[in-house]
């Protein structure tokens, strides 16, 4: 099944025990970020050889990963356990893990790693993470990052304007939430780059990403041109998009 139409297909189940949203939510939130998700599936490689993946958050594009990649071992890293069973039917190895304390419970040179939109949530210093990352990254092996563009238009407007781009404080520090915290830290270009250098990646290639402006203006209600202007504005001006996004080698 390709990816809209496993958004389109999304059970019951797999939206009450997705950060506790309900079915029509949850498969708002993946069409949305779907130009995200399809990014990911254009890096992850295709292989006769079966491959071990780690994709560290669990969400339901981690049980469409292993049913677009069957052969594959796809293992799974997350604060909770909200897709247990969802990821015991799927075949998907899912481990707890906080990694605000730093580590990461696999042995080194073992995996290639999707880690994307996470890094933003963790209190333990990036670069402890990233190194972290780094250890369990097989020889020569992948990870695809991406985190959060601070420099993004809309943040900048809203800072024009007088407000934060970032989320309510007492959201961001809430370590008590089902899901985790808010957006602690959000970075620019040069930055994440910079921190996956020291942690010993290359980075091979490194892009900013946002909705095209047809897709943004299709399929929505209200503010349709609003919404084309803003898209079309982004894909002129990179540098102004929502998300930075990686690919990185050992």
């Amino acid at each position: 099944m390709d990816f809209d139409g496993y958004v389109s297909n999304l059970t019951n189940a797999h939206a009450s025990a997705y950060i506790g949203l309900g079915q029509k939510e949850v498969a708002r939130y993946m069409r949305e970020h779907a130009y995200h998700f399809k990014r990911i599936l254009k890096s992850i490689p295709r292989s006769d050889r079966p491959l071990t993946t780690l994709d560290i958050g669990t969400t339901p594009f981690t049980l469409y990963l292993k049913g677009e990649f069957a052969a594959y071992s796809i293992l799974t890293l997350d604060r909770t356990e909200l897709l247990k069973e969802e990821c015991l039917e799927a075949g998907v190895e899912l481990r707890g893990c906080d990694l605000d304390l730093g580590k990461i419970p696999f042995e080194s040179e073992f995996f290639d790693v999707i880690f994307t939109e996470v890094l933003e949530h963790i209190f333990s210093p990036p670069s402890i993470i990233l190194r972290e990352v780094h250890r369990i990254l097989k020889r020569s092996g992948l990870l695809i990052l991406s985190v959060p563009n601070i420099a993004s238009l809309l943040n900048r407007v809203k800072l024009a304007f007088g407000f934060s781009p970032l989320q309510d404080a007492d959201r961001q520090m809430n370590r008590e939430r089902a899901r985790g915290h808010g957006h602690v830290h959000e970075y620019v270009r040069k930055e994440i780059v910079d921190l996956c250098a020291k942690a010993g990646f290359s980075v091979v290639h490194a892009e900013m990403l946002a909705e095209s402006p047809m897709s943004a203006f299709n399929g929505r209600t209200g503010f349709k041109v609003r919404r084309f202007v803003y898209f079309s504005v982004l894909s002129l001006f990179p540098s102004l998009r929502f998300e930075i996004f990686l690919e990185c080698r050992k």
